[in-house]
């Protein structure tokens, strides 16, 4: 078949999707354009009213372009004074930022304090079979954050995970499966890799095994404290989702993470690490409508800079705690 014999055969198709494309992109253009526009028209238009009432005597151009200054000095001033109040309350958010992961010391009890929305709940996960099964930690427990208050007395007990002697106290139903990585089994193996579980057949040999303990007292030499505010419940700001972003200033909950040493005066900050993820508003103030297709944005005052500032949360490091603590925690003699 020919160029011009396929041109021929499918020329309506050809057709109206050239239709389409001039008459679909600059009408969906100007829909994008109209809620912003609404913004400026309706009070330029209502003291072009006023003016008009008042007096008679300037040009009708001039009166309109005299209304019009008023909306637009507003519309320039409202992103300049909320930009300034966002940069600074971002500043206060890593203001107290300070240190680096720490190298902790081996055989050390931890506590991991974290928010609703992460972890594992009385499971000893990917990290804290690592923590044991790497030696660094003597034993680790998790607890949700708003009970940190409460860590010496829970009104609900935790699990505690440590490795202890062959006997009544071994429980490896709590275990997670988590797989091994190419840095742990030292080479890239065919899928699945060996789960970290595998490593219990060693500690077997010296008489040790997974003891799981509901304790109430989760008070330990090393507390690690992760927030990232992922739970909608927290109705923090988001840049992503259908509904509406009424914020002047767009902050999204920050994610932080906080190591503190036991000592006998009380607790000391090791470090404390603080990503921020915010944008500032696009001057004029501009009204951009949401829009759905495979994923949802919000209808939101229109921004631009959009960046993360602070300590970025790094989630692909499993062998260090993805950046909270320096230790080595790769898991070795894995076949």
């Amino acid at each position: 078949m020919t160029l011009g014999a396929g041109c021929a055969l499918f020329l309506p198709e050809i057709v109206v999707l050239l239709m389409l494309t001039l008459i679909g992109f600059p009408l969906a253009w100007l829909m994008t354009l109209m809620p912003g526009a609404w913004i400026y028209f309706t009070p330029t238009l209502a003291i072009y009213m006023i003016l008009r009432r008042v007096s008679d005597a300037p040009p009708r151009l001039m009166m309109l372009v005299a209304a019009a200054l008023l909306p637009l000095a507003v519309g320039f001033a409202i992103p300049w004074c909320a930009n300034g109040i966002t940069e600074r309350r971002v500043q206060a958010l890593i203001a107290q930022d300070h240190g680096a992961p720490p190298i902790l010391p081996v055989g050390l009890s931890i506590t991991h304090a974290i928010d609703r929305g992460l972890g594992s709940s009385g499971k000893c996960w990917d990290t804290c079979q690592r923590l044991l099964f790497s030696r660094t930690a003597k034993s680790i427990a998790e607890v949700p954050l708003d009970m940190l208050p409460k860590q010496a007395s829970l009104p609900v007990p935790a699990r505690r995970f440590s490795l202890g002697p062959i006997g009544p106290g071994c429980n490896n139903t709590r275990l997670q499966t988590t797989y091994a990585t190419s840095t742990e089994t030292g080479r890239e193996v065919p899928p699945p890799p060996p789960p970290l579980s595998d490593k219990l057949e060693d500690f077997a040999q010296e008489g040790l095994c997974l003891h799981d303990d509901a304790v109430r007292d989760v008070r330990s030499d090393v507390l690690i404290v992760e927030r990232r505010n992922y739970d909608p419940a927290f109705r923090g700001f988001h840049f992503e989702g259908e509904g509406w972003r009424a914020s002047l200033h767009p902050i999204a909950p920050f994610k932080r993470r906080e190591v503190f040493r036991h000592t006998p005066s009380g607790l000391v900050r090791l470090m404390r690490r603080t990503e921020v993820r915010y944008a500032l508003l696009a001057e004029p103030l501009w009204l951009s409508p949401g829009f759905r297709f495979d994923t949802a944005s919000p209808t939101h005052w229109a921004w631009r800079d959009e960046r993360v500032v602070g300590s970025p949360v790094d989630s692909f490091q499993p062998t260090q705690w993805n950046g909270l603590i320096a230790n080595d925690l790769a898991v070795h003699g894995l076949r």
